[in-house]
């Protein structure tokens, strides 16, 4: 039982944990990792949720998983870090703060730096797993993503999370 609570704690913990941001080289302030990663999902993959995929719930479940190593973790939350730095530098305003053209101008700006590049490929990887996932993971809902593309998935299915 404590072995399941302490589990909770670090899964949960990990994306709400604040980010410190700096501007320049003042403090500007903290932000959740998790909303900020919320939008940028959405922003990647914006029908997501109009089709049923919690692509944001799949990454929280994902991040707890055993073969995901601490510097992928890192790299994560280093992301949401940098792209807010970017923002602060470019728009004065954190990335949720932007508005949607802005935040689509903030995406192309990182994806010609080498960490943009990869951390948006390591987001879309993520989002295409919720998408194409068993729905036992909860992030592909009612088969939602499978039906999107016209996919008879394989089988046997599992019949629990392997998580």
């Amino acid at each position: 039982m404590i072995f399941n609570k302490r589990r909770v704690f670090l899964k949960s913990s990990f994306l709400t944990t604040a980010v410190i941001l700096f501007s320049g080289s003042k403090l500007f302030g903290a932000i959740s990792p998790l909303e900020t990663l919320s939008l940028v999902q959405e922003d990647l993959f914006p029908h997501a949720k109009e089709i049923g995929i919690k692509s944001a719930e799949y990454l929280l479940l994902i991040l707890d998983h055993s073969r995901i190593t601490d510097e992928e973790k890192a790299f994560i939350r280093n992301g949401v870090q940098w792209l807010n730095e970017e923002s602060l530098a470019r728009f004065k305003k954190i990335y949720t703060k932007l508005s949607p053209a802005q935040r689509q101008e903030m995406l192309e700006t990182i994806s010609t730096e080498n960490w943009g590049a990869r951390w948006i490929e390591s987001m879309l990887t993520y989002i295409l797993e919720a998408t194409l996932g068993d729905p036992i993971y909860g992030a592909n809902t009612k088969g939602a993503g499978w039906k999107w593309l016209h996919h008879t998935s394989g089988f046997p299915r599992p019949t629990k999370a392997y998580l």
